[in-house]
């Protein structure tokens, strides 16, 4: 028997086998307790990470048809403040008109 002191030897011998063994097999507790845990850490954040991006897509479709009419808005602006621009610069530049004068006429009963 290769350990036949440690059996029969004396009250701290055993407790130092029974201490070692103990300490094994909390290591090895341990030891799979973490890998079982960051599996299926890992897992789930797999799927956390691939629900944000489904839903990152979805908002990215339902905002497109948003952003093309927020485009079409902004250059049917720019259509009108050119337009404005235009009229102004008409109005500016053309000679002043002068309209004739009636004589002024008392059209109230005395």
């Amino acid at each position: 028997m290769a350990l036949p002191h440690l059996f029969l030897g004396t009250l701290r011998e055993h407790y130092l086998m029974l201490f070692g063994a103990a300490g094994v097999i909390g290591v090895a507790t341990g030891f799979v307790g973490s890998w079982i845990g960051a599996y299926y850490g890992a897992r789930r954040a797999i799927r956390a990470a691939q629900l944000e991006r489904s839903r990152e897509t979805e908002v990215a479709m339902q905002l497109a048809p948003v952003m093309q009419a927020l485009d079409a808005i902004a250059l049917e602006v720019e259509r009108v403040s050119e337009g404005q621009r235009f009229a102004t610069k008409m109005l500016t530049e053309r000679q002043p008109v002068m309209l004739p004068r009636s004589e002024p006429r008392n059209i109230t009963p005395h």
